[in-house]
């Protein structure tokens, strides 16, 4: 009965998603000229969606192999590959089909930790960690970017002077409240409310700095994923003949995903859908490249995966995702959940 509650919450996350994409992409095509749109498509080469593919491969596979990474600097459990990807993607299903700043795909990943025997705090403070680590190179290669589209003025200096300003002032704070003195007076015993939140977020990010035990494999795992889907959305434009230029392009792409961290229910992916046509507009892609690129990147990034996504999700009761060792087979456990 609470798969079918479940279910129906999912079917109705999809269809709000088509409806606010189908009104989306109808308003900007009516910008952007229906008649330019037809030419541009009929001018495409379907070639470059392959790659499209390919960089959602890697999307996948990066964020599933920094959550192991997080789960194995504990040293005592390990999730298996398998379902570390069947995680992933139903937390993506979450985050994408339920927006609130993606809170839906946290509260998966959540369950997993708690089902891997974390205890509430140690649970958040290792989601926390992991998307810290996640984010901090997010916001590496949107500074990386904005340098050098600054420098060859490749993008607007609205768009990349706010990334310059604002990543170096967030660094410092991290490593001002994660001097170590600092961690232990803000994770004290005595925090309630709204201190003891600010602690556990401190805790998390001196946790992903000094305990995970492989802190370069994190960190490229958490690349492979800003690069894929880079990769993947620079494919779609070469499909329809727009190649700006890269830097241009990430900052497009940063800026753009902005807007998915926006609290709007079940309309994350028309939000960005909406912002990074415009980005890419901006960096001088032509409306109708930039919206008919989007489209088919999201295709690729939302629409295909979000129905295993959504399986998955719905299934994950019955999901063992723990090795004890490494003894044990690796892949994909299911049994009967007993609770």
């Amino acid at each position: 009965m609470r798969n079918l509650s479940t279910a129906g919450r999912f079917a109705v996350g999809v269809l709000a998603a088509i409806i606010a994409t189908v009104v989306v992409v109808t308003a900007l095509g009516r910008i952007a000229g229906f008649a330019e749109m037809r030419a541009t498509l009929g001018a495409a080469d379907p070639q470059w969606l392959v790659l499209c593919a390919i960089g959602q491969l890697g999307v996948f596979a990066g964020y599933a192999g920094a959550l192991r990474r997080t789960v194995d600097s504990a040293g005592e459990v390990r999730i298996a590959t398998g379902a570390s990807i069947r995680l992933v993607l139903a937390s993506f299903a979450a985050t994408q089909v339920f927006a609130f700043g993606g809170v839906g795909g946290l509260a998966v990943l959540y369950w997993a930790l708690r089902r891997l025997g974390r205890e509430r705090r140690e649970a958040t403070v290792e989601l926390i960690g992991l998307n810290t680590a996640v984010y901090l190179v997010f916001g590496l290669i949107a500074w990386t970017a904005a340098a050098i589209a600054l420098v060859r003025s490749s993008a607007p200096v609205a768009m990349t002077v706010p990334w310059l300003a604002v990543i170096p002032v967030l660094l410092a704070l991290a490593r001002w409240f994660t001097r170590p003195r600092r961690v232990d007076r803000w994770t004290s015993e005595d925090r309630t409310g709204w201190r003891r939140l600010l602690g556990i977020g401190v805790a998390a990010a001196a946790w992903t700095r000094a305990r995970t035990v492989d802190r370069r494999s994190l960190f490229a795992w958490a690349l492979l994923y800003w690069a894929g889907d880079v990769l993947s959305l620079a494919a779609a434009l070469r499909a329809f003949d727009a190649s700006p230029p890269l830097a241009a392009l990430v900052v497009a792409y940063t800026t753009g995903y902005i807007a998915q961290w926006l609290p709007i229910p079940l309309i994350a992916t028309a939000g960005v859908d909406a912002a990074t046509s415009a980005t890419l507009h901006a960096v001088g892609v032509p409306l109708e490249a930039a919206l008919l690129a989007v489209v088919a990147h999201r295709v690729f990034a939302f629409w295909l995966p979000v129905i295993p996504g959504a399986a998955f999700a719905l299934t994950l009761p019955g999901l063992a995702p723990v090795e004890a060792d490494d003894d044990q087979r690796s892949g994909v456990s299911d049994s009967a959940d007993s609770s």
